[in-house]
């Protein structure tokens, strides 16, 4: 049985923590909670339930966007004296989109050590469930704008790029945001929504942003919501179908199916672009 390594002084531990499944906090993490000498966290009563559940008894301090300058000013001393430290979030890895960088900047500066611990991220595992290939990488905004107009700038900027947008919208909010990307990005710009990621009532839809308006417009969603857009494919890469998506457009149109419902079963199949797949079969009668 493999001895739990021991923690150092003067050192931040930033520790990943289960963004819903409770199954996927490491045993190194664990470890880590278990050694040092306080845990820094958004939540105390949320963070105090997670320690408890795993039977760690650990003094926590709350440390969230409103009190991060206050609270680095105060534990920065602390560690420089030799402490150590664990800053964990509601759910998922600090500083991503929640507070901790500010804390890491001012160890760095001060020569304190930062010590990743990684593990659960919802944009990864959101990022990776998608399904979209042809792309340089994404970029991701943490939380899409409120108002619609800042949205709707957002989604300009992005719209003939080669990367995936991708951010976290409240249900409240999610059918306004897919009007907006419809109305700049046109109705076939797919899109995948991740929602309760590692929970009991997961689901992962990919679509157009379209069709899934057309769902949501009246059903609104429940839970936490992570939004992938699909970018503009690079040209080279959209301009031609391979020999399987041309043989299964023949084969569709020979059996005199719509262009429309080509378009959808020859994209979905083949991961193409819709709009490829519709401009190859009415080019081609």
């Amino acid at each position: 049985m493999k001895e739990t390594q021991p923690i150092e002084a003067r050192t931040l531990y930033i520790v990943a923590t289960p963004i819903g499944n409770l199954g996927d906090m490491s045993q190194r993490a664990l470890d880590v909670l278990s050694q040092v000498d306080f845990v820094l966290c958004e939540d105390t009563r949320h963070s105090g339930i997670l320690l408890e559940h795993f039977g760690i008894r650990k003094r926590v301090v709350s440390y969230f966007a409103h009190n991060e300058a206050l609270r680095t000013d105060q534990f920065m001393p602390k560690l420089l004296d030799g402490e150590s430290a664990a800053l964990i979030t509601d759910a998922g890895t600090p500083g991503i989109s929640d507070p901790g960088s500010r804390l890491v900047d001012a160890c760095l500066e001060a020569g304190v050590r930062v010590c990743p611990i990684p593990g659960a991220c919802a944009v990864p595992t959101a990022v990776s469930a998608c399904g979209f290939y042809l792309f340089t990488g994404f970029e991701f905004v943490a939380f899409f704008p409120r108002k619609s107009s800042e949205r709707r700038e957002l989604f300009e900027a992005f719209v003939h790029r080669d990367t995936l947008l991708v951010g976290y919208e409240s249900p409240q909010r999610i059918a306004s945001l897919l009007e907006d990307l419809v109305a700049v990005a046109g109705p076939d710009r797919r899109v995948c929504l991740c929602r309760e990621l590692t929970k009991k009532f997961e689901s992962i839809e990919r679509m157009t942003a379209c069709q899934l308006l057309d769902k949501y417009r009246e059903e609104q969603p429940k839970g936490e919501l992570c939004l992938i857009v699909e970018g503009e494919v690079a040209a080279e890469q959209a301009t031609g179908l391979s020999d399987d998506a041309k043989r299964l457009i023949a084969l569709l149109k020979a059996r005199n199916i719509s262009a429309r419902d080509i378009r959808d079963i020859v994209s979905e199949y083949c991961g193409v672009r819709a709009k490829d797949v519709y401009q190859a079969v009415i080019g081609a009668t």
